[in-house]
């Protein structure tokens, strides 16, 4: 297969940059471009449906991006799945590949992260989760960096790091590499 055209469902560099260390680690010269896509559901998707729904928009939007002809397109959602006193951290990635056999789409959940308290009560509350961690901490634009899983775990992961991990699931089946996935 030739490099691939591949379009992310964001300007986010915090979700562009795992998107295309994925796609050129499986073809050097993937050509990799955000645009600004709806994500249809609110700007704090809350439980697995809407987070997965406004993944699969975004990648769906993003495919439209692309001349004619084969190509990828992909949408990263972050979510919170509250329940009772508590929420969680996740994400959905969404993959959509065009070839000649049509349109396929998959999809793949990151981790979760539990949530501190008082995180979780304001995004319980109707807030977004970014702007809530920069208030909390005194930062700027958390979620265009290390995210807050990046500030939570020390470090030791980042938005970017979760991101990649979900990216990869998400389009193995579409790849066709194994032989093993029909339609790919």
């Amino acid at each position: 297969m030739t490099a691939p055209l591949v379009r992310v469902g964001t300007l986010n560099p915090a979700k562009l940059r795992p998107v295309a260390e994925v796609f050129a680690a499986w073809w050097p010269g993937a050509a990799v471009e955000g645009v600004a896509v709806p994500s249809g559901v609110p700007e704090q998707p809350l439980g697995e449906a809407q987070t997965r729904a406004g993944a699969l928009n975004r990648a769906r939007a993003a495919l439209a991006h692309l001349p004619s002809g084969d190509g990828w397109g992909v949408g990263l959602e972050g979510g919170v799945e509250v329940a009772g006193d508590e929420a969680r951290l996740f994400g959905v990635v969404a993959v959509a590949r065009r070839h000649s056999g049509g349109v396929q789409m998959e999809w793949s959940r990151t981790a979760d992260l539990r949530l501190p308290p008082e995180v979780a009560r304001r995004v319980r509350g109707g807030e977004e989760l970014g702007p809530v961690m920069d208030a909390l901490l005194g930062t700027s634009g958390i979620k265009r960096g290390v995210g807050s899983v990046g500030v939570l775990t020390g470090g030791l992961l980042t938005r970017a790091d979760v991101w990649r991990q979900a990216v990869i699931l998400a389009a193995t089946p579409l790849r066709g590499a194994s032989g093993l996935y029909p339609g790919a």
